[in-house]
């Protein structure tokens, strides 16, 4: 999202359907999205979109892979928005929350409440946390957004230990609706930091990442 990747065309390289048995399709597409600079950085993202016939969730499989010679820095964010209808005043924002390990500035001096939605307001500012949420025993952190007037939830399944850290972003603005549920690789403090205290990921040629999220919606019971 906040790379040059997110503004990069994707080269459609497949879909279909694919039938496991007489009841069960799964419809996919899949991409490509090439990043690459003379003398810097080549990095290819191949996404592969799924979604069961019927069905009540999309997983995303991305793989991103170093095709240069050297070694190459890679940091990996989703930035994911859900808006009305499933946020509405008095949706609930629920996560597994471990702790709250960074706010913004704009959290304290609001004061709005990032569990308890309220509707649009006038003059919000973007208001941002980077939680440490308590995955389950397979190692998958679930939060999601529930509407209990429409009877209603999102919900996004990541593995932790391919993203261990997530924002919660919120732009809770008349005319830009939205929370935003943002797993990542790296902490909020960016490259920079990530260089200096060597949590830096580095792909050897050849190398790559898998990255694997389904994006869900269900009923309350």
């Amino acid at each position: 999202m906040h790379g040059r990747v997110g503004n990069l065309p994707a080269r459609l390289t497949g879909y279909g359907e694919q039938w496991q048995d007489e009841d069960h399709c799964v419809l996919w597409a899949e991409g490509e999205v090439r990043q690459a600079a003379i003398f810097g950085e080549h990095l290819r993202l191949t996404r592969r979109i799924e979604a069961d016939l019927g069905g009540t969730e999309i997983r995303l499989i991305d793989r991103v892979r170093n095709a240069g010679f050297d070694p190459t820095p890679h940091m990996f964010l989703y930035h994911i928005n859900v808006g009305w209808p499933f946020l509405d005043e008095g949706a609930r924002y629920e996560m597994p929350l471990r702790r709250t390990v960074w706010q913004s500035d704009s959290v304290t001096e609001q004061g709005v409440s990032n569990t308890e939605m309220p509707g649009p307001l006038s003059g919000f500012v973007e208001q941002v946390y980077e939680h440490e949420l308590e995955p389950d025993a397979d190692g998958s952190v679930r939060p999601r957004l529930v509407n209990d007037r429409l009877g209603m939830y999102f919900e996004l399944e990541y593995d932790q230990a391919q993203f261990p850290s997530f924002f919660q972003w919120m732009h809770l603005r008349e005319g830009a609706y939205a929370v935003g549920f943002e797993p990542s690789t790296h902490h909020v403090q960016g490259e920079t930091a990530a260089r200096e205290d060597g949590s830096m990921t580095f792909l050897e040629p050849g190398e790559e990442r898998l990255y694997t999220t389904t994006f869900r919606v269900g009923r309350t019971a």
